[in-house]
């Protein structure tokens, strides 16, 4: 087992990281609507999801919505544009929530042990409302920053996002780690930007592009202490 000596800061992703063990929110979402509709293809989902997020995404009212009411305004617009079936929306969005509001609970224990070590933040793709899904989760006393893709103009894996993190931390990326479950985004990103990358496979057969480029691989969040030094 590989040990990184010299971490001072940790950066989470949060969709997938923070409220899942390494599994994006789409990829979820597929899961339990495909419960309810054998027949889905991936393709058919995959429209129904993109369509549902441009409409979110052009909604004022996205920024402050909550998590819940984010994933039951994405689930209502796939349910929209789903060329094939119907999803119950209700149980669809309690199937989604009530585990990432579990993951959320447990990693801010997690987080919480943390922060007597380290500093931490967050940096998310996200729809404008990462901060209020932070304070909603009682989060945000445990992280010096958190920055959101709409909110900066910048998605990852542009290292500019990261570096808008780390100049907030007034830290830098030779001390940084960074943990996310997308290797396109999370850990091209983080290593285009000079930190360490620990990828949040969770128990996923995620097939890796290139493992030269990961740090660490975490099989669920809190196994990261057992990696620093």
């Amino acid at each position: 087992m590989r040990k990184i000596t010299g971490i001072e800061n940790i950066i989470f992703d949060f969709g997938g990281t923070l409220d899942g063990n390494g599994i994006h929110w789409r990829d979820r979402f597929f899961y339990l609507i495909k419960k309810q509709i054998p027949a889905l293809t991936w393709e058919q989902f995959e429209y129904a999801d993109r369509r549902s997020i441009a409409d979110f995404v052009a909604d004022e009212r996205t920024k402050s919505r909550t998590l819940r009411q984010s994933a039951e305004t994405i689930l209502s617009g796939i349910n929209r544009y789903l060329p094939i079936g119907v999803i119950d929306l209700a149980l669809t969005t309690e199937q989604f929530c009530q585990p990432a509001e579990g993951f959320l609970k447990r990693n801010r224990d997690f987080l919480e042990k943390l922060a007597g070590s380290y500093r931490l933040g967050v940096i998310s793709n996200n729809f404008g409302n990462t901060r209020g899904w932070c304070d909603e989760y009682d989060l945000t006393p445990l992280l010096e920053t958190v920055i959101d893709s709409t909110v900066v103009g910048i998605e990852k894996p542009n290292p500019k996002i990261f570096h808008i993190a780390l100049d907030e931390m007034e830290t830098n990326s030779e001390n940084s780690v960074y943990i996310g479950d997308t290797f396109s985004d999370d850990i091209v990103g983080s290593n285009q930007a000079g930190m360490f990358s620990a990828w949040l496979v969770g128990t996923e057969d995620k097939a890796c592009p290139n493992p030269s480029l990961v740090d660490i691989f975490l099989p669920q969040l809190d196994a990261l202490t057992d990696f620093l030094v």
